[in-house]
């Protein structure tokens, strides 16, 4: 069952979720995604942030035919919510190495108690495999173990340039402005590096056809929308936020309850590492610099997975 979508002209071409392209990266992932098919039900989906790992899911879900919903699940509260719900077929756990150990042990109780046929199935998603995070005391080792299996790499942008031609072209068809691409757009993209992978180029094609208003769309445009303005605003914490949180909402995907806590996740990790270095290591002034317990910043060390040095504390 999968969706279709309508272009300028009024046909309808499947929506293919960005896994278009001839590069071999992406022949490998649509490999591996319609093998995942023959056995819909337990999934890890591994990647860097904005490389499509939820539209992967989102492509699972879709092409496996249930008709119920897809959840997304990011606490035991919700957990337990969405199996209580008649109408749910799949759960999505996005980042399953922030989860709290009580959600783990739930779902891990559910997964060895349940038969596939009689649960709704569960794809996770991660930036590092199940073993790092088993390594990293993230996961545990049980859920890591019936997690391992069934592991789907996502590739990065970086590996991917061959296909951002073809891409360009899907996504001009998505433009409601009337704005179209210059061929020379796709090897200005394939120049650049892209630490947000898709997500980020998406957000930039977004910005460049705002400013654009219609009309034709060149690599100049492209170069200006990313050059880093020096503006106050933008220089500022708060511009500098507003410049790249959306290229983390992404509607498309229709799945709701995981931007606060990616968000949370992103602004934390540089935060908590420079206040570690700037009192080298020592727990006790950082948390004390932060205005938080101890306890709770250990916590949050481990979940986010930043190393810690020998502390002085």
């Amino acid at each position: 069952m999968i969706q279709a979508e309508k272009g300028r002209d009024g046909t309808l071409t499947p929506v293919r979720f960005g896994f278009d392209g001839q590069s071999d990266a992406v022949k490998r992932l649509r490999e591996r995604l319609e093998a995942a098919l023959t056995d819909f039900g337990l999934h890890m989906l591994t990647g860097e942030p904005g490389s499509g790992r939820t539209r992967a899911a989102r492509y699972l879900w879709m092409s496996s035919g249930r008709e119920k919903r897809l959840v997304s699940v990011f606490d035991r509260q919700s957990f337990d919510e969405a199996l209580r719900e008649e109408a749910t077929s799949c759960l999505l756990i996005d980042e399953i190495g922030l989860a709290e150990p009580a959600f783990q042990a739930a779902l891990l109780e559910m997964l060895q108690a349940r038969k596939a046929s009689e649960r709704p199935a569960v794809i996770c998603t991660s930036s590092w495999t199940s073993a790092r995070l088993v390594q990293d005391r993230r996961l545990s080792e049980g859920l890591g173990s019936l997690l391992a299996p069934h592991n789907l790499p996502i590739p990065p942008a970086r590996d991917r340039q061959a296909d951002l031609k073809t891409l360009c072209a899907l996504w001009e068809r998505q433009f409601e402005t009337g704005t179209s691409l210059h061929d020379d757009c796709a090897s200005w993209l394939m120049k650049q590096e892209w630490p947000g992978n898709f997500r980020q180029i998406r957000q930039l094609l977004h910005c460049a056809v705002e400013r654009a208003q219609g009309g034709r769309l060149t690599a100049a445009h492209l170069s200006e929308s990313h050059r880093v303005d020096t503006t106050a605003d933008a220089a500022s914490f708060q511009g500098l936020l507003a410049r790249y949180l959306p290229s983390m909402l992404d509607l498309e995907t229709d799945i709701q309850g995981t931007l606060y806590a990616r968000v949370l996740a992103e602004v934390e990790r540089p935060l908590f590492r420079l206040v570690l270095k700037a009192t080298e290591g020592n727990q006790i002034r950082a948390a004390a610099l932060l205005g938080i317990n101890r306890n709770t910043l250990r916590k949050r060390l481990q979940l986010l997975g930043i190393e810690v040095g020998r502390s002085r504390s």
